[in-house]
Order: structure tokens, then C-alpha cells, then sequence
């Protein structure tokens, strides 16, 4: 069995907890939950490849947390969403140069996260 605590010490830039999220209710029910806190938002499995950089941008702007966006196996979709401003990409299959401005921000596996349904109950 994987250490799940192992994945999340190669994001040392990146605040704790690493949140999924899928919507934009539930990044402001983090946001709300995790006022006095920082937390980085983590893209659902694979979900720059299936939903896109654009939809990610969208969920995600004018919120003072940190992103990461889980691109698959997609380099070309990682490095544009690097490019496009995004914190951190998760990239399973990179395999060619980074620029060094962008050194610690692309990643081959996801950090260990918490789900927002988990941590916050829903409001009925």
C-alpha cells in the first residue's frame, strides 16, 4: 500500500488541505469553510483532458486559493495550462524539458487530498 502522505511532500509550495472540487458551489463552501486557512483546490481525476483549461479558469477565478489541475497524461494540456496561469498541473506521462520557470509547479501524481462532501456537510 501507498503512503498517501508520500505524494503530497513533492507540493512543498503549495498549502494544505488539497480540496477537490468540481463546482463552483463547492469551491465557495471551501473557501467559506476555510476562511481562516489556507487550502489548495485540486481539478477531479483527469479532468483538464475531459473538461478543459477553460472550464477550469472559469471554476476557479476570483478565488485567493491555490490550483492544481489534473491534466492525464496530456504534456501539451499541462504545459498550455501552465502557460494560461494555472499554480500547478498534474501530468502523468511528461516527458520532455520544463522551463525553469515553471520547475515545481508540474507534478506526476496527485497530491493525497480531501473531498469537500467529507468535510463539509451538505446545507439543506
Amino acid at each position: 500500500m501507498t503512503d498517501p502522505h508520500s505524494a503530497s511532500s513533492i507540493f512543498p509550495s503549495f498549502p494544505r488541505p488539497f480540496i477537490t472540487i468540481s463546482t463552483r458551489t463547492a469551491l465557495l463552501r471551501a473557501h467559506q469553510h476555510f476562511t481562516a486557512h489556507s487550502f489548495t483546490i485540486v481539478s477531479p481525476l483527469h479532468a483538464g483532458a475531459s473538461l478543459g483549461i477553460e472550464w477550469w479558469l472559469h471554476l476557479t477565478k476570483e478565488v485567493e486559493a491555490p490550483s492544481i489541475l489534473d491534466c492525464g497524461a496530456s504534456a501539451s494540456l499541462a504545459i498550455e495550462a501552465l502557460h494560461k496561469g494555472i499554480e500547478g498541473v498534474v501530468c502523468r506521462d511528461f516527458r520532455a524539458g520544463l522551463p525553469e520557470n515553471m520547475k515545481g509547479r508540474l507534478f506526476s501524481q496527485r497530491p493525497h487530498e480531501t473531498t469537500i462532501p467529507t468535510l463539509i456537510p451538505s446545507q439543506r
